[in-house]
């Protein structure tokens, strides 16, 4: 009247009897010795075809260059004897900012570089002892301000700022 549930034994014999279903004629075809036909076939390409192919993005009178990736990068050494450039100049979107901390005895969190224009506040990561870098500072088309703020050894507050014109492409 009621039938019994398969159990965990019935379900191994099951699937078992799958395996060798499926597994023997895949062996045996996989280490089987027939021979390979081997089919060759010969492709004729015009002379005047593969003198004058281009790829079909670039037309064919554009003159095609690549912006240089260190374009993006802006040298900028913190509280050192000089100071950077009042005013830098990118052709993107981003700025990174590299270069020497002559600050001594900060800490991770001490130092903040913020884009006073959209108000992003960049990421900022130690490249050895004396070394620093920036992740990619978002900005706006035109003009930017980039604020760094920090505290001197005598606790007084310092805010430097670097203005940044962006032509966005």
């Amino acid at each position: 009247m009621f039938k019994s549930q398969p159990t965990d034994t019935h379900l191994l014999i099951i699937t078992s009897c799958l395996v060798a279903l499926l597994g023997i004629p895949t062996f045996f075809t996989l280490t089987s010795n027939d021979p390979v036909e081997v089919v060759n076939a010969e492709v004729q390409v015009s002379p005047t075809l593969s003198q004058h192919r281009q790829p079909a993005s670039v037309p064919q009178g554009a003159s095609v260059s690549a912006q240089a990736a260190l374009s993006h990068f802006t040298h900028y050494d913190l509280n050192c004897e000089k100071k950077g450039a009042g005013k830098v100049t990118v052709t993107g979107g981003y700025v990174q900012f590299q270069g020497k901390n002559c600050l001594k005895n900060l800490k991770n969190g001490e130092i903040e570089i913020i884009n006073k224009s959209n108000g992003y506040t960049a990421s900022i990561f130690n490249s050895g002892a004396d070394k620093y870098q920036t992740d990619l500072i978002q900005l706006q088309n035109g003009d930017n301000e980039i604020a760094i703020r920090y505290r001197e050894r005598s606790g007084k507050a310092v805010e430097e700022v670097v203005r940044i014109h962006s032509s966005k492409i």
